[in-house]
């Protein structure tokens, strides 16, 4: 997987520098079998009870959370949790 960090800019993106780019694989396959529930469980989620049920409590290393500012956000995307951004950058395993 490619890992691209941007520089805050401003609140509406008016533009994206690229700060550095990044790779990291996903050989671990306890690491692996979590991202893929994390994803199984969104889609179940979005297929069976919609987009409306989709909550920041979800997902062990990716989580799905409102994007924006303030509460009553409608858009989301997904956040890779502190435990997986350390495992990511190789500070620490995750530990599942």
């Amino acid at each position: 997987m490619i890992v691209v960090a941007r520089t805050f800019v401003d609140k509406v993106e008016s533009s994206a520098k690229v700060h550095s780019v990044g790779t990291f694989d996903l050989e671990d396959p306890k690491v692996y079998a979590q991202v893929k529930a994390d994803y199984d469980l969104v889609r179940e989620t979005l297929l069976t009870k919609g987009f409306g049920a989709l909550t920041g409590t979800m997902g062990k290393l990716v989580q799905p959370r409102t994007k924006g500012a303030g509460h009553g956000s409608i858009s989301r995307a997904f956040y890779a949790r502190t435990q997986f951004v350390s495992h990511i950058l190789g500070l620490k395993a995750c530990d599942l």
